[in-house]
Order: C-alpha cells, then sequence, then structure tokens
C-alpha cells in the first residue's frame, strides 16, 4: 500500500493518541522516524520510551485505510485557491485585472505601489 505523507501523518496522530509505554505507561513520543517497514495491511513502528528508555516494537494494522484515505481527501483544503476577501474587493481586483488586460504583471506594475526613492 502505498501511503502519501498526510495520510501516513493521519495513522501516526491516531496512534500516538492511544499509545503508551508497556512499562512505566507514560506517552511514547512517534513521529516519521519511528516507521520502520509499511506493507499492504500492515505497518511496524520501533520506539524507545524517553522516561523508562524502554524499546518497544509495535505492529499496527492498517485495516479501515480506505476510510482514512476518504476521511483527508474530503477535508483536504487548498489554500491557495481559497480567497478570503469582501465582494467590493474582490470586484475591484476583477476590474483592475480587466485594465490590466488579465497580466498580473501590469496589474503590479499599475497598482504595486513601489515606492521611489
Amino acid at each position: 500500500m502505498e501511503l502519501d505523507p498526510h495520510t501516513l501523518q493521519k495513522i501516526l496522530d491516531r496512534i500516538k493518541q492511544q499509545m503508551r509505554c508497556p512499562q512505566c505507561g507514560k506517552s511514547v513520543l512517534i513521529d516519521f522516524a519511528s516507521v520502520r517497514v509499511v506493507s499492504d495491511d500492515a505497518m511496524l513502528l520501533q520506539l524507545k520510551c524517553d522516561s523508562c528508555n524502554a524499546f518497544i516494537v509495535l505492529h499496527a494494522s492498517l485495516q479501515g485505510m480506505e476510510q482514512v484515505k476518504a476521511q483527508l481527501k474530503e477535508e483536504a483544503v487548498n489554500a491557495s485557491s481559497t480567497l478570503e476577501v469582501s465582494k467590493e474587493e474582490l470586484m475591484t481586483l476583477n476590474a483592475a485585472l480587466q485594465q490590466s488586460g488579465g497580466s498580473f504583471d501590469k496589474l503590479f506594475e499599475e497598482y504595486g505601489g513601489k515606492s521611489e526613492e
């Protein structure tokens, strides 16, 4: 199974919420470096407890990963494609782009606010 970094991070976050050291019961640090092997249906992680220095090998099942991937696709929002401006600002920008023939270079030359010293 191929995992993109976002899906892998989501899996690690879920493991981090539940993982405690079996010896001392404290929370264990889990990050990308912990992942040793990923197969179609499982993952092996090598962990170390910072409190008691215990080494832990964790076998994590990847059952239900299709639902996680689907959830991530629904949550994914490209911040560069969302613009939070008022309608007036948007209309002004649209008019300025029309005046510059759709060229951002011309737009920035005219409205760029270059300071001349």
